[in-house]
This record gives structure tokens, C-alpha cells and sequence, in this order.
């Protein structure tokens, strides 16, 4: 079940879709999306500040809270902070407000919450929502997202969260892979311009076409 709410800051319009979701063990959890819109003025209008035509952002949510309005009080601190960031907003001490850093092991976690919220699973390299397969987690994020938030859309009642520890090159696979000038990047190990999913197929056509 999903609920909208929509409120204005700084001459955005903020959207927020909740979306509810049963876990595993029976119990209920909610996370938002703030869709962000700055309208154009209206006819009468004269300010400088307002622009030419619409711009829309998506900020989506980090992470699954036992509440909806844990869910939507989150979606609304965090679209409240884009929008002075967008906007040249400046704090209390008179700087600008900008975007802060985030925890990388927080990141890791909620990150894999939300997987298993959204119906994606991650083997150690790539992440995949239905018959969809990504390199980059929020773009199977955003994907799942937007899946979930339509009409009609039905959850896949045999999906199981499944969340391996990302894929890292053995001392001996650096080895190989240094001694043939072979990279890798974001679960692809790269030669001569092309990317391989398996380091012997790297090694295989490096070994037959050195020094590119």
C-alpha cells in the first residue's frame, strides 16, 4: 500500500510516496521517496529566482523504519536539505548548506536493508532486481523503486534476500593480474579496452595480445 503527502519549501513542491512492505518475519516496514519540483512562476510574477521551466529531482530513501511517519519525517529532513542545496541556502554561521558526508558501513547496511526491501539481491559483483542486472547499486535501486511504486505491481512471493560480500581479487589473482597489466573495477576485470566477467578470460586474450 502506498500514500502520498505533498508540502512546499523554498518554492519546491515535495512529493512524498510511502510505500509499506511486510518482511519476512510478519512485521511492517515503511520507506519513502520525496519526488522534488520547482514550478515555474505564474503569469504575475516577476522574480529573478524562479526558473524558466520545471526542474525535477528524485531523492530516494536509504532505508526501511518501523513507522510511516519514521519514514516520511526522514524523506522530508533529507529533501528539505537538497532543496537548500540546490538553492545556495546558508546555515546558521553563514555558510552555505552542503550535502554531508555518510558513513560507509552505515552505507553497506542500509544498503542491503533496502535490497531486501526492494527485491534485490547482490552476488558479490552485480546487483539484480527481476531479470534486471546492474553494476551500480542505486541504479537498481532507483529501477525497483519506480517498479514498485506503480499501480498493479505485484511482489514476488518466492524472492529471498540474498546479500554476498563483495568480490575482491586474491593476492595470487593481483599476481596474474599485474603481471598481464589487467584492472579491476566494479566487479569487471578490464584489458585492452573491453571488460571480462572472469579473470582467466582476461588472462586468456592478454596472454594472446600483450602490451595493448
Amino acid at each position: 500500500m502506498r500514500q502520498h503527502s505533498t508540502t512546499w519549501f523554498q518554492g519546491w513542491n515535495i512529493l512524498l510516496r510511502c510505500a509499506e512492505f511486510r518482511c519476512q518475519d510478519g512485521a511492517l516496514k515503511y520507506a519513502s521517496t520525496a519526488i522534488l519540483k520547482h514550478m515555474p512562476p505564474s503569469s504575475d510574477c516577476t522574480s529573478l529566482q524562479w526558473p524558466d521551466s520545471i526542474r525535477r529531482t528524485i531523492i530516494f530513501p536509504d532505508e526501511a523504519f518501523g513507522s510511516r511517519e519514521g519514514a516520511n519525517t526522514d524523506a522530508m529532513l533529507k529533501a528539505r536539505r537538497q532543496i537548500c542545496v540546490m538553492n545556495g541556502s546558508r546555515d546558521s554561521s553563514g555558510g552555505k548548506v552542503m550535502e554531508g558526508p555518510r558513513d560507509t558501513n552505515m552505507q553497506q547496511e542500509s544498503d542491503e536493508s533496502l535490497a531486501a526491501q526492494f527485491e534485490i539481491s547482490f552476488d558479490g559483483r552485480r546487483y539484480a532486481f527481476r531479470q534486471h542486472h546492474y553494476d551500480v547499486f542505486r541504479d537498481a535501486l532507483r529501477y525497483a523503486v519506480a517498479e514498485h511504486a506503480k499501480a498493479g505491481f505485484l511482489r514476488d512471493d518466492a524472492f529471498q534476500p540474498s546479500w554476498v560480500a563483495a568480490y575482491h581479487p586474491t593476492d595470487e589473482d593481483e599476481s596474474m593480474m599485474k603481471l598481464h597489466g589487467i584492472a579491476y573495477i566494479e566487479g569487471h576485470f578490464l584489458y585492452g579496452g573491453y571488460r571480462y566477467g572472469q579473470l582467466c578470460d582476461a588472462i586468456a586474450f592478454a596472454e594472446d595480445h600483450p602490451n595493448l
